[in-house]
């Protein structure tokens, strides 16, 4: 009688083993495909930038509702006003924000082809 008890037992943990494995998989593959980035191309938009970047932001948060936040790239294409200042200050609030040069912007692109 006890080895009847002692199978099940062992039965039940490795099928709850099994299932736990699943989920963690299935997860993980749910994230991977989830992964998508919002690309912002600027040149000399000072009076305009913070509103549409933390605009974006906003929507993300209340359309993602905190979860899986899209990586933002903010690519300059050479601003001479007060642009560049105005992203390093938003980049600072926001970790998932990433400013680049267009040349910069290519190379990461070449990359990941």
């Amino acid at each position: 009688m006890p080895n009847i008890f002692l199978s099940a037992a062992v039965c039940f943990f490795a099928l709850f083993g099994i299932i736990q494995m699943f989920k963690c998989i299935i997860n993980e593959i749910l994230k991977c495909r989830n992964d998508f980035f919002i690309v912002i191309s600027v040149k000399n938009q000072q009076d305009c930038i913070e509103d549409i970047i933390r605009t974006t932001v906003w929507k993300s948060l209340n359309g993602f509702r905190g979860k899986d936040l899209p990586q933002i790239y903010v690519v300059d294409y050479g601003s001479t006003d007060n642009t560049p200042e105005i992203l390093r200050r938003i980049c600072r609030d926001y970790e998932f924000i990433k400013v680049f040069t267009r040349e910069e912007y290519i190379s990461l692109m070449e990359k990941i082809k």
